[in-house]
């Protein structure tokens, strides 16, 4: 048994759609009454398809069972579906326990020779039996979003710490350069005070966002260099988030 899509032009999620929530809530709020949380996750499922190499995916998809002998074709809705090739991931977005309605749409995906399932939902929704589905279905990925929900002093405390870290005029000094090529003690202190270079370059080796070579020289860590460039990423997304609201104030003077 296959899964097939049941429309012929399913709504494509570009990935410039989800560079930030705000464009992606504009194109694909369609209910209003659909809440914050529901919408977020939709958010988050996307930007995990397109990272996981999904070549296309597409916003709530309409699906049907092909290829069954003797069975009735079964159709059924996700929230979202990345494709790679003709292997089908779909998400479904839960702000709720699961229902025995989402239960049957994993068990349809589980039968399916070219699919598989990514569930996501907040710490309040308590996954019913989580052994138990992870035994039934082992083409199921469960992703939780700590962000949205009143669970969330673990992860916020973890983000935190990084972000007070990195914003700090005299660190960022220190890394940005490390973007473009290892440098030294003495590069350094042409520019910033012997002091506060030493205090900093202990705080960002004993948090692995750069490491010293053998020559002396500090160049970034993969994990260093993949934080720095998210926070650099949302700075940027801030800023725009800004001078936009403060374009259209201006406007409606």
């Amino acid at each position: 048994m296959r899964l097939a899509f049941d429309t012929p032009n399913p709504s494509e999620i570009r990935p410039r759609d989800i560079m930030h929530y705000g464009a992606f809530r504009r194109r694909f709020r369609k209910d209003e009454s659909e809440s914050e949380l529901h919408l977020a996750e939709r958010f988050h499922a996307a930007r995990i398809l397109f990272e996981r190499g999904n070549e296309h995916v597409y916003f709530e998809p309409q699906l049907r069972t092909e290829d069954a002998p003797d069975q009735p074709s079964t159709a059924i809705t996700a929230d979202l579906c990345g494709v790679i090739s003709d292997y089908l991931t779909l998400a479904f977005c839960e702000t709720s326990a699961p229902t025995d309605q989402l239960l049957e749409k994993l068990r349809v995906v589980e039968n399916a020779t070219n699919a598989r399932a990514l569930l996501l939902y907040p710490f309040s929704a308590g996954l019913l039996h989580l052994p138990w589905v992870k035994a039934e279905h082992a083409k199921l990925d469960v992703a939780r979003v700590p962000w949205l929900d009143a669970q969330i002093d673990e992860a916020f405390q973890e983000v935190i710490g990084m972000v007070e870290l990195l914003a700090n005029q005299t660190r960022v000094r220190m890394l940005t350069p490390l973007l473009e090529k290892a440098s030294r003690k003495r590069d350094y202190r042409r520019v910033i005070n012997p002091k506060l270079l030493y205090e900093n370059l202990a705080n960002l080796l004993e948090r692995g966002i750069i490491d010293e070579a053998e020559d002396e020289s500090y160049k970034l860590t993969q994990f260093g260099s993949d934080l720095f460039g998210e926070y650099l990423s949302f700075l940027e997304r801030v800023r725009r988030v800004i001078e936009r609201e403060t374009d259209e104030s201006r406007g409606g003077e």
